[in-house]
């Protein structure tokens, strides 16, 4: 049987990306799942984009990518619109925003208290760090994190707040551990509760959340 193995914030590491899959050894039955943010900040967004359609991989879509996918025409994002073929920026142009089954609920950065997943605002899937009761801030010191609120049963696991590192806690799993920054890639297996992490070359870009 194979494994669910989940990858936290690329961000353009393409380097560290193909050393955590080389460390994971993937085999055919395996399903493997990226948390979002796969472009930005790092040096070969384009690349990593064109690995993770090439092998199959699934993808949440995460705030970076869905800036990309709202503004292609945007100057920023030129060299990396340019380098993806048609075929790969259809398939980006689909990444949900949350993938779910009997076992896990996998969202970009986290949800909101008392709601179920279809009643999710889509930019709070992928933007919330803190919850402040309304919605109104999601980034916030002086509001409690998200996940201290989560009831439910079924573990979430997401990304996004590379200034809170890899953060696992009973029913959460934190998987951004800040790689394009100079720290990890990581990447969890959830049958066995394995935790994979590969340092990254360098700091591709200074710290900003």
């Amino acid at each position: 049987m194979g494994r669910t193995i989940f990858i936290g914030d690329i961000h353009g590491c393409l380097d560290e990306f193909l050393a955590i899959l080389d460390r994971l050894a993937i085999t055919a039955g395996d399903r493997v799942i990226c948390i979002g943010d796969l472009i930005n900040k790092g040096p070969k967004s384009a690349a990593v984009v064109r690995v993770v359609y090439k092998r199959g991989f699934e993808c949440l879509r995460g705030n970076h990518d869905h800036s990309y996918l709202k503004h292609p025409e945007n100057r920023r994002y030129a060299e990396l619109h340019d380098a993806l073929p048609g075929k790969v920026r259809k398939w980006y142009g689909k990444l949900p925003l949350y993938i779910e089954d009997q076992h896990f609920l996998a969202v970009h950065a986290g949800l909101a208290p008392g709601l179920g997943i279809a009643g999710q605002d889509p930019h709070i899937l992928m933007s919330i760090r803190t919850w402040d009761g309304k919605g109104d801030r999601l980034n916030s010191a002086d509001d409690p994190p998200w996940y201290s609120f989560y009831k439910g049963q079924k573990p979430v696991i997401y990304g996004h707040w590379a200034a809170a590192g890899l953060t696992v806690r009973r029913h959460t799993i934190g998987l951004d551990s800040g790689c394009v920054y100079g720290n990890q890639l990581t990447a969890y297996v959830l049958e066995t509760g394995e935790i994979i992490q590969v340092q990254a070359k360098k700091v591709y870009a200074a710290v900003s959340g």
